[in-house]
């Protein structure tokens, strides 16, 4: 079968989930079946390791197809790339590097670190038209994710209804995402989108961390959820807020736990009236799992299993779906 992509490639933009969507449209027009996703990570403490070079540049006797997904890129050292331009010369059809440069932009210059832009490599690609650009989204490119969005889940636009979504959604695609995934919903058998549908948007800006608490079990709040994470994940280490997150849900475990149980609860009426409906709801069960969750997460981080967004990330999705209130059918 005939491959129809770049022999590898440059996705410079700062949105990680523009640039999933980007890899995937990338593999799906390749021309190749049964894609492997390897990801490795330029800011790790050894970016590029052993297994990464092997895939690179060692010829499997089974051959498949390998997608080899370099995020934040740009954190890469020169010596990296020297070695980086060596090994890209000899690919296979096998093997297609994508490299993601994800800092921001700074006006209309495309973030590329000057140890990159000088490389043959890079020199290459800018001459083949393997580069991939966007500052992620903003007014003017959300009609086209929203366009294409729509195409992708086989719906249409009232006349009108597009330019509401465009001036309704946030930003960002992860929040965006999620509020069209509950729209295709709304569009109903018919699968029109229409422009009272733009109300359901749910309004987003920046959360205090405890309304991110609240807002987690409260449908329609994902967004504003998500924007706060992606928010965090933007801030220096000493302002970010996981290890606060843990604590406090920690703390919240034990008061449900209290009321679920019928114990007294010490604090503040209010918040334990505000609180005792999601108690209730969740049950042992449910309280156990935010405990399992804390745990998890910290131990995530203190042995280095997993990097700091993504244990954010994931117990920012696990909460939510625990949180999220289920529905029952009608008896």
């Amino acid at each position: 079968m005939p491959v129809n992509r770049p022999k590898y490639l440059f996705l410079v933009c700062p949105d990680p989930e523009l640039i999933k969507g980007e890899v995937r449209r990338r593999l799906e027009a390749s021309g190749q079946q049964g894609w492997e996703t390897r990801t490795f990570w330029g800011d790790d403490d050894e970016p590029l390791p052993a297994a990464f070079w092997t895939d690179l540049t060692i010829k499997s006797l089974f051959p498949q197809p390998k997608a080899l997904l370099v995020r934040r890129a740009h954190s890469l050292r020169a010596e990296h790339w020297d070695k980086l331009d060596a090994g890209v010369k000899g690919l296979s059809d096998e093997i297609f590097p994508v490299f993601c440069l994800e800092g921001e932009w700074k006006g209309k210059k495309p973030p590329v670190p000057a140890t990159l832009s000088r490389r043959g490599l890079f020199k290459k690609a800018k001459e083949n038209g393997w580069i991939w650009e966007s500052r992620g989204l903003d007014p003017q490119s959300l009609g086209g994710f929203v366009r294409q969005w729509a195409g992708d889940n086989g719906l249409t636009f009232e006349p009108g209804a597009d330019k509401a979504l465009v001036m309704a959604l946030p930003p960002d695609a992860v929040a965006a995402r999620l509020e069209l995934d509950k729209l295709a919903l709304a569009a109903g058998e018919d699968r029109v989108v229409r422009r009272a549908h733009a109300d359901l948007v749910a309004r987003t800006g920046e959360m205090a961390f405890f309304d991110l608490m609240d807002a987690l079990g409260q449908p329609g709040a994902e967004a504003a959820v998500w924007r706060r994470i992606l928010d965090d994940h933007a801030k220096s280490a000493k302002d970010q807020m996981l290890f606060n997150l843990i604590g406090f849900l920690a703390g919240q475990a034990r008061m449900f736990w209290q009321i679920v149980h019928g114990e007294q609860v010490k604090g503040n009426p209010y918040v334990i009236r505000k609180k005792t409906p999601l108690a209730k709801r969740l049950g042992a069960g449910g309280v156990a799992r935010m405990i399992d969750l804390a745990l998890d997460a910290e131990l995530s981080i203190k042995t280095g299993a997993r990097k700091y967004d993504e244990v954010l990330d994931i117990l920012t999705a696990e909460l939510i779906d625990l949180f999220r209130p289920r529905r029952t059918g009608r008896p």
